[in-house]
């Protein structure tokens, strides 16, 4: 019986050293932990958010669209958002923006994230771009994005909301 209780701190000893073998330290740029997180960071930031709700938040924006994909960019301090609304919305807010200003031709670069009807027409078009008719976007200004444009894509019931802060 007097072998039972070295045996017993034996194996307490071991299995303290077996547990504290299975974590990894924190910093360890190799650790298995540190690389999955950091996929799921970049796929995350390469993630549009589709959340109308948090958008109202951020800029006026009260639309029921059909499609929204929306990033902001906390370095560059700048918004921007596609969204697609029924022909007869679209129609609406393409007269409501006409009847302040009369628009201005404008490109819009296609983003990755975008929906994938416009990522195939600025690549059928032999780029990455889509032609549009900008607008100003007064009326979806909120701080901090006080300045920027909203385009209607032609051809589509997609706008396009680019804002940035002053």
């Amino acid at each position: 019986m007097h072998f039972l209780r070295p045996l017993a701190i034996l194996t307490i000893m071991i299995a303290g050293v077996v547990l504290s073998a299975c974590g990894s330290p924190q910093g360890t740029a190799n650790a298995p932990g540190t690389i999955s997180n950091s996929r799921t960071a970049a796929a995350t930031q390469n993630k549009a958010n589709t959340n109308a709700e948090e958008l109202g938040m951020l800029i006026n924006f009260a639309w029921e669209t059909e499609d929204l994909a929306w990033k902001k960019d906390e370095a560059r301090k700048t918004l921007t958002a596609v969204f697609r609304l029924s022909p007869e919305d679209a129609k609406k807010l393409t007269e409501q923006l006409a009847a302040r200003s009369p628009g201005a031709p404008k490109e819009v670069q296609v983003e990755d994230w975008f929906p994938a009807e416009l990522v195939a027409q600025g690549e059928s078009a032999g780029g990455s771009s889509v032609e549009g008719t900008a607008y100003p976007a007064n009326d979806l200004y909120q701080a901090p994005y006080e300045q920027g444009t909203i385009s209607r894509i032609d051809g589509t019931d997609f706008f396009v909301i680019e804002l940035s802060s002053k």
